[in-house]
């Protein structure tokens, strides 16, 4: 009688009560001892609870039981696929799926395929997804409308977006979820009219819509950035909506919307109505707005304000930095995350990734595909691989780029993959080799963009390719692309570049833009490279015209009137600059060095070893001197001597930072500078010497591109 009553009351009562992983495992004891561990009915009881416990030792005490049941029904099944579905180990929910199909003894019912497309979306893997759809259609589930709702947003999430549609228009029954679940993914695929017109097909159907809906279209209004959208879709949500006020999820939204379409008073207004320190979201959203309008001291002033700082909030900050040129303080804050023990995620690595691009930091790029995403570079996740190469190619290791981009299967690279891997064979001189991987793209069957024209054009012009140029320029309206300012500013680069002035001068005025200052600079740069100071002074007419307060362009048309001789025009550009008050933006260079960057501004002598440097300042010009070198003075318009105008050209940035690597660098190592500005014709021609002089390779990246020092000579073959 005893073991009856346990068997029939006491211990399904105990079962139902259990709230803990020991009660359960205490209640599986007490079923053993009194010889019930057989019973079907105990062992299902106990399989649902571990495996629905949402703990690791649960489920694996849910598997030892399962494999003990002889005929597992359907709920068994279902219940331990619904475990692991939502587990650390999604996998396992497709393994024991496929198990059930190959014993043939149960079949999958509506509430199987769930479960399992919520596997392949945790898994991020598209092929078993695409596999389970087949299934659903084979037993007949494709109408059921929770398992449609599930499948569109299992292709929402893998940017299928017209698969995701063709199973939305598949049923004619829909519901708020459908809507909701096909809102988003239009949003997430940046296609914000499709996302737009759904829910006024929505509204048109009477399906009233919830928070999430809104959550939704505000994304979508980020993508669009029209704010006039963005504030009718606020306003409907005061109409539709009662609890706007105590959803911070929706007030969340909306912050975000306003920050990414540049409506900071707006998004402020709605921080304001929030309890500070509950959404780091929000506080978050609005740092990355106020560096995206450039107000960098704001959104730094925010986050110094904030209680709490998630990942997220450290990444919008380290963002910010990275998108306004500040890669310095990008990376130091990154340290200061660090050693706060808060580890980055893709999202961060991505935007340190583009810092270290900016400055040229090879080594600390280096330590950060080390330790971060050195196990998945080979194309699982395409932004980082993106962004790892576009840094090793900005870093001018363009090599070990190449080798990364070539060992990604060709089913994983996309158009963006390729254009930074032709934008960095661009910014080398490597122009034939960036062709090779436009061609190859074409046979990959992946379209080029506008992007892709703008680097291979690039390429062909650094690396004097014009018949190529002119090909490739006029291909682009096979490929449905209209050439926009920067392939015209491109393709007369190109022109100049090759003396073809005339042919430049005569495609700017038949363009069907007016031109900006970058097409005008290319024509004025190759007016100083081939002498042609006639067609010189009107290219920089027009510069100081569009950019009458921009240092630079004072600075390129008086060196421009030196080149030619055109002394005292020359120094009337620079008396109209003094007369206004311009100032010519001060030239700088970086060298990493131990993972520190050494920053040498022109003429400074400030550095902790400048009485090295200076040193061995004097040695490179002594050396240079004895191997029959003579400084080029052309450029310094200046009142002085020959002796004071070779002095000004030997302390340009890029020499002090020379003189810095050779003191520091070990034998062999590859010295690399980055520079702010174009370098000028004598330090160019002293580097091509001194790398023979000290057997030393050297690097530059100038605001042009890459140059490569090695045996006297230089990679640009003096054509830049």
């Amino acid at each position: 009688m005893k073991r009856l009553f346990l068997e029939n009351s006491s211990l399904p009562t105990l079962l139902e009560l259990c709230k803990s992983l020991k009660q359960a495992l205490q209640i599986h004891a007490q079923i053993a001892i009194h010889g019930l561990h057989h019973h079907f009915f105990y062992n299902s009881r106990l399989v649902s609870f571990f495996a629905l416990s949402g703990c690791k030792d649960g489920l694996l005490h849910s598997r030892i039981l399962f494999s003990r049941i002889d005929n597992p029904n359907i709920f068994i099944w279902n219940t331990l696929i619904r475990g692991y579905s939502r587990s650390d180990s999604p996998h396992e929910a497709l393994v024991l799926y496929m198990s059930m199909l190959s014993r043939g003894t149960e079949s999958p019912n509506n509430f199987t395929f769930p479960f399992v497309l919520n596997s392949c979306t945790r898994l991020s893997s598209f092929e078993p997804g695409s596999q389970i759809h087949c299934h659903i259609i084979k037993f007949g589930f494709e109408f059921d409308l929770f398992i449609r709702n599930a499948l569109i947003h299992l292709y929402s999430i893998f940017g299928c977006i017209n698969h995701a549609h063709k199973v939305f228009e598949g049923n004619s029954v829909r519901d708020l979820v459908s809507y909701n679940t096909m809102i988003n993914g239009y949003a997430q695929v940046k296609q914000p009219c499709a996302a737009l017109w759904l829910f006024r097909e929505m509204q048109n159907s009477c399906i009233q819509p919830d928070a999430f809906t809104f959550v939704a279209l505000f994304s979508a209004c980020s993508v669009l950035n029209d704010p006039s959208v963005g504030k009718q879709v606020h306003a409907l949500v005061y109409k539709n909506l009662s609890s706007i006020y105590s959803n911070m999820l929706l007030k969340t939204a909306v912050i975000d919307m306003y920050a990414k379409c540049g409506l900071m008073n707006l998004a402020e207004q709605v921080l304001s109505t929030m309890e500070m320190g509950k959404s780091t979201a929000a506080w978050s959203s609005m740092i990355s707005g106020y560096a995206r309008v450039g107000k960098i001291e704001s959104a730094r002033r925010l986050f110094d304000q904030m209680d709490q700082r998630d990942v997220v909030s450290w990444t919008a900050m380290i963002s910010g930095y990275s998108q306004t040129g500040l890669f310095v303080e990008a990376l130091e804050l990154f340290e200061k995350m660090k050693s706060l023990g808060i580890q980055p995620d893709e999202v961060t690595v991505v935007a340190l990734l583009s810092a270290c691009a900016g400055l040229g930091a090879l080594d600390f790029g280096r330590r950060l595909h080390r330790q971060y995403i050195e196990n998945v570079i080979f194309g699982r996740n395409i932004f980082l691989t993106t962004a790892v190469i576009d840094m090793y190619a900005k870093c001018g290791s363009i090599d070990t780029a190449l080798d990364i981009f070539y060992k990604i299967p060709k089913n994983l690279k996309t158009v963006s993959l390729l254009n930074s891997m032709i934008s960095g064979l661009a910014q080398h001189g490597l122009g034939k080799a960036a062709i090779a991987i436009f061609q190859e793209m074409e046979l990959m069957g992946l379209k080029p963009d506008r992007v892709t024209f703008v680097g291979i054009l690039c390429a062909c012009s650094h690396s004097g390719l014009v018949e190529d140029g002119r090909k490739l320029f006029e291909s682009m309206m096979n490929y449905g692309i209209k050439p926009h300012m920067e392939h015209y500013g491109c393709m007369v680069d190109i022109l100049a570049r090759d003396g073809c002035l005339d042919e430049a001068y005569d495609l700017i005025k038949s363009m069907p833009y007016e031109a900006n200052s970058v097409i005008w600079r290319a024509l004025m740069g190759g007016c100083r490279l081939h002498g042609n100071a006639e067609m010189g002074k009107i290219a920089g007419q027009r510069l100081l015209e569009l950019e009458p307060n921009h240092g630079a362009r004072y600075v390129l048309l008086s060196n421009m009137l030196a080149s030619t001789n055109q002394w005292e025009e020359a120094r009337r550009v620079r008396k109209l600059m003094d007369d206004k008050g311009i100032h010519k933006p001060p030239g700088w260079s970086y060298i990493e060095f131990n993972g520190t960057l050494h920053r040498f501004v022109a003429s400074k002598k400030s550095h902790p070893q400048a009485k090295e440097i200076e040193l061995m300042l004097t040695d490179m010009s002594t050396k240079l001197k004895s191997a029959g070198y003579i400084p080029n003075t052309r450029q310094v318009v200046f009142d002085v001597d020959e002796e004071e105008k070779e002095a000004v050209v030997s302390y340009h940035s890029e020499k002090l930072a020379l003189a810095f690597g050779l003191i520091n660098s070990r034998p062999k190592e590859t010295i690399r500078i980055m520079k702010n500005l174009r370098i000028c014709g004598d330090c160019h021609s002293a580097f091509k010497l001194l790398s023979e002089i000290y057997a030393t390779e050297m690097m530059v990246r100038d605001a042009i591109r890459f140059h490569h020092f090695k045996n006297g000579a230089c990679s640009c073959m003096d054509f830049w």
